[in-house]
């Protein structure tokens, strides 16, 4: 007989259907993190914080995540996300805790962000390669007055695709008009 990790009473019925939150600013909270740093970077999962939409991804498989780089080319982006963390969380001091690589205290914190669909193509290792997709990403880190006053582009609600044009159906081509009809090159009776 199979063992449950919890008792039978401890557990949330479900039916097992599941939506993504639609586009919109919400405050999310850190939920895990994997970090790659040989490629420097930290791939950090979230999900929505509080409101009707809270735990949205709490029993998702996959959970929306974001990238925080330390590439110098992501030094700006850098710096605005742990400023933002630094003020969504008083007490937190995120330099202190990336710069001696402790990720885990990253689990927890709250951030405001402007959430959008990003659609893609699937790649070969899915189990739909070729079908195309579609999952939530944060389009920006908002400071919390920004959140609060909501300043912020509604561009940004705006769907990302980077589905796999390749992929799509091609459409056909025009064909010239009298293509494949043979000329007609001989005016007389051919002698054979």
């Amino acid at each position: 007989m199979p063992k449950l990790k919890r008792k039978w009473n401890d557990i949330d019925e479900s039916t097992g259907g599941f939506s993504d939150v639609e586009p919109g600013a919400y405050a999310l909270v850190i939920t895990g993190y994997e970090p790659h740093e040989d490629k420097e970077f930290v791939r950090l999962t979230w999900d929505v914080a509080d409101g009707p939409a809270k735990g949205t991804y709490a029993q998702s498989q996959y959970p929306p995540t974001d990238v925080v780089s330390w590439k110098e080319s992501a030094y700006g982006m850098l710096k605005h996300k742990l400023h933002v963390l630094a003020d969504c969380n008083p007490g937190f001091q995120p330099t202190v805790s990336f710069e001696s690589d402790q990720w885990q205290d990253f689990v927890g914190k709250r951030f405001y962000a402007v959430v959008r669909r990003r659609l893609y193509t699937a790649g070969p290792r899915s189990k739909t390669p070729g079908a195309d997709k579609a999952a939530m990403e944060v389009a920006r880190w908002l400071k919390p007055e920004e959140y609060e006053s909501g300043d912020w582009p509604r561009t940004l609600l705006e769907d990302r695709d980077q589905r796999d044009q390749a992929q799509q159906a091609p459409q056909a081509a025009q064909v010239p008009q009298g293509f494949g009809q043979q000329p007609d090159v001989y005016d007389e009776d051919v002698p054979f």
